[in-house]
């Protein structure tokens, strides 16, 4: 047993590629999302904690991998993580470095999201985005988080629900519009020629059987050409329980 901890990305010379981190008892595994590998588990509605950050770039596992029945993260762990209170935009934590603000379209949306400058494009790709815009850069965690919720407070979404990000889009029309709704400016960037894998297909789901050759991953998604199957931090992998074709 395995909960999903998060799709991970790495640059290489061919492009941008994804592991699937996964949180176990006592410790973590990875799996190589490589174009063409085969799969075979049932993504559940069970969840386990999936550990904590005590550092940037660091990850400890939950002690007992426990049960949780909503999110990713036992009580525990979640007061042990170091963003914590940065996600909730709690002032009392401004983490050291710089922050760039930035404009993501992800299929027909676009929002609004802040992340470390150096990031950048990597927090793109992992939300699965389309084409985006660094609008600021260099600032500090704080008020590059005042930023982003002054443009929220204008319109701008600061999330969007994995099942609205399929299918891709070929132009960057949406991102266009908000720019000059907002009188924002940057360079855009197509994100969909930054990775290996080509376009996401088939029909949504957040559980379930996931079996054959992986065709694509955007973002926190992956597809078999059959279906594209949300891979939620916290759920729990197993081995097949569900059997036969409807199950696609």
């Amino acid at each position: 047993m395995q909960s999903v901890v998060k799709v991970a990305w790495h640059s290489s010379s061919k492009g941008w590629k994804a592991d699937l981190l996964l949180a176990e008892p006592g410790g973590f595994n990875r799996w190589t999302l490589s174009p063409n590998r085969s799969f075979n588990f049932e993504l559940t509605d069970e969840r386990r904690c999936t550990g904590y950050a005590p550092s940037p770039g660091e990850r400890t596992p939950c002690p007992e991998f426990r049960e949780i029945n909503s999110g990713s993260q036992c009580p525990e762990c979640r007061g042990k993580d170091i963003y914590a209170d940065y996600v909730r935009g709690d002032e009392q934590n401004d983490l050291d470095g710089e922050f760039s603000v930035y404009l993501a379209q992800i299929s027909d949306n676009v929002k609004v999201g802040v992340t470390r400058s150096e990031n950048v494009p990597k927090r793109w790709i992992e939300q699965g985005a389309d084409y985006a815009v660094e609008i600021l850069s260099g600032l500090s965690s704080k008020v590059a988080l005042e930023n982003e919720s002054r443009l929220s407070s204008e319109g701008l979404s600061e999330r969007i629900r994995k099942e609205k990000k399929i299918p891709s889009i070929n132009n960057s029309g949406r991102l266009e519009t908000a720019l000059n709704n907002f009188d924002l400016h940057g360079e855009i960037i197509d994100i969909n020629d930054l990775t290996v894998y080509g376009e996401a297909s088939g029909s949504f789901r957040r559980k379930g059987l996931f079996q054959g050759e992986l065709e694509s991953v955007k973002g926190q998604l992956i597809s078999n050409g059959r279906i594209v199957l949300g891979l939620t931090s916290g759920k729990v992998i197993k081995n097949p329980e569900q059997r036969g074709l409807k199950s696609f």
